[in-house]
C-alpha cells in the first residue's frame, strides 16, 4: 500500500498532540468512546485534518476544553491511558497518510478495534498498524488517491 504522505515531523507532531488530548480525556474522566466520537466528528479537527494549522488557531488546552464540554461524564467506559494514547496517535497519523478525514476514519475504524487490537498494533510501526486496519475494514486506499488525481491531476 502506497500513501499519499509519508511519516515525518509534523505528521509526528499533529500526532502526539492528538495523543495527548486523547490521554487527557482519561484523567478527566470522560468515556472514551463519547470522547473519541465527539472529537473525531468536530468542526474544530476538520481544520487539522486539511493541514490549515494557521487558520485553526486554537491550543491542545482549548481544543480539549471544547471538545470535553460537549460530554457528559455519568456514563461509559474508560479506556487506559495508553489505549487512548495509542488510538489518538493512530487515527491522526492515518489521517495525514492517507488524506482521509478523522469523521471518514472515525466511520470506517471504530475505536473498539483499535482498543481489541491495542496489544497487537501498538507493536508494529504506525505505518504497518495503519496497513493493517485498513485491511480488516476492506479500505481501499487507492479509491481516496483515484479523487486526488482527478482533482489535482497529480500521479502517485
Amino acid at each position: 500500500m502506497k500513501f499519499l504522505r509519508s511519516v515525518d515531523s509534523l505528521s509526528h507532531s499533529l500526532a502526539e498532540s492528538q495523543a495527548r488530548i486523547f490521554e487527557n480525556s482519561v484523567a478527566s474522566g470522560l468515556p472514551s468512546k463519547k470522547f473519541i466520537r465527539s472529537y473525531m466528528l468536530s468542526q474544530e479537527v476538520k481544520y487539522i485534518d486539511d493541514l490549515n494549522l494557521d487558520i485553526s488557531g486554537i491550543s491542545e488546552i482549548e481544543l480539549f476544553n471544547t471538545i470535553s464540554g460537549k460530554i457528559n461524564k455519568k456514563e461509559g467506559e474508560l479506556f487506559s491511558y495508553p489505549v487512548m494514547y495509542y488510538i489518538g496517535y493512530f487515527y491522526r497519523t492515518a489521517s495525514y497518510l492517507t488524506g482521509y478525514s478523522s469523521a471518514t476514519l472515525y466511520n470506517y475504524i471504530k475505536p473498539c478495534l483499535l482498543k481489541n487490537n491495542y496489544r497487537t498494533l501498538h507493536s508494529l510501526p504506525i505505518e504497518d498498524a495503519i496497513i493493517e486496519v485498513f485491511e480488516i475494514n476492506n479500505i481501499n486506499i487507492e479509491d481516496k488517491y483515484s479523487e486526488f488525481k482527478k482533482l489535482y491531476k497529480i500521479e502517485f
